[in-house]
């Protein structure tokens, strides 16, 4: 494996394993931003690099996603709009209700 290397299903990604803080690291070059992931046991290179581009692609997606779930909501201006109260109205009700003594009952 020759360092940078290239995964063939990952175009336009280039990676590069590095020794930092004393672990091994794939960095991942790719569409303007850098990613780094620490190589598991038992993990190739490939396959680590394989794994953070796929983390960061679900993580875009979902992103993307919940944009376009944005847009269906209605905008601020178009929110229906309560009728103004006039000023007898503007009173505060209270919303308990109490019950008048019955004349007959008190004593």
């Amino acid at each position: 494996m020759t360092n940078p290397f290239r995964v063939r299903w990952l175009k336009g990604w280039q990676f590069q394993v590095v020794l930092m803080e004393g672990h091994v690291q794939v960095e991942a070059h790719g569409f303007g931003i850098c990613l780094r992931t620490a190589v598991l046991p038992g993990e190739s290179p490939s396959a680590a690099a394989d794994r953070l581009v796929l983390g960061e692609d679900r993580r875009r997606r979902a992103l993307h996603h919940a944009w376009l779930r944005s847009q269906d909501l209605p905008q601020p201006a178009e929110l229906p709009v309560p009728p103004l109260a006039d000023s007898e109205s503007e009173r505060p009700v209270s919303l308990v209700v109490v019950e008048q003594n019955n004349p007959e009952l008190v004593a």
